[in-house]
C-alpha cells in the first residue's frame, strides 16, 4: 500500500470503496461526508502511515490543516461531518495541485509527485526551500571569523 498518500486522498479512497461504508459515508451529492466510526477511521489512517498511536483527536487536527488550504471544511453543528470544498472536481485533480492550493485552471499541464509529507511534518519541505532555513556547522562559522579580521581593533579593558 502507498504510504505517501495524504489524509484527504485516503478519506476519498475510503468513501469511494463500498467496503468501508460502515466507517465513512457520503451524506450528500456535493462532497459532504460523515465519519460514522471516527476512531476506526483514525486507526486505519494510522496503519497506512505506520503511526500506531493515531486516534481521532490527531486525525481531526490534521483535517484542520486542510481548512486553510480550502480542501476540506467542517460542517458546522454536525459532529464528524466534513465536506470536500471543490467536489466533484477534486476527483479529477492532481493531488499535488490540490495540496499547493492552485486552481484546476492553473493545473493544466502541471504534473508532479504526490505529496509525501506526513501530517505531523506539515510544512517542513516548504520551510527548507523558503530561504529562511540555514544549515551550518560550528566549524564553518569559526573559519568565517578567521577570514574576516576587524578593520579597527578597540583596546580591551
Amino acid at each position: 500500500m502507498e504510504s505517501s498518500i495524504t489524509l484527504w486522498q485516503f478519506l476519498l479512497q475510503l468513501l469511494l470503496d463500498q467496503s468501508h461504508k460502515h466507517l465513512i459515508c457520503w451524506t450528500s451529492n456535493d462532497g459532504e461526508f460523515k465519519l460514522l466510526k471516527s476512531e476506526e477511521v483514525a486507526k486505519l489512517w494510522g496503519l497506512r502511515k505506520n503511526k500506531t498511536n493515531m486516534n481521532y483527536d490527531k486525525l481531526s487536527r490534521a483535517l484542520r490543516y486542510y481548512y486553510d488550504k480550502n480542501i476540506i471544511k467542517k460542517v458546522i453543528g454536525q459532529k464528524f461531518v466534513y465536506k470536500f470544498v471543490s467536489f466533484p472536481e477534486i476527483l479529477k485533480m492532481d493531488p499535488a495541485v490540490v495540496e499547493s492550493g492552485r486552481s484546476s485552471e492553473e493545473s493544466v499541464g502541471v504534473t508532479s509527485e504526490p505529496d509525501a509529507e506526513d501530517e505531523d511534518g506539515g510544512g517542513r519541505n516548504e520551510y527548507l526551500h523558503s530561504g529562511l532555513y540555514s544549515s551550518f556547522t560550528v566549524s564553518s562559522l569559526q573559519h568565517s571569523l578567521e577570514r574576516h579580521q576587524p578593520i579597527k581593533m578597540e583596546p580591551r579593558f
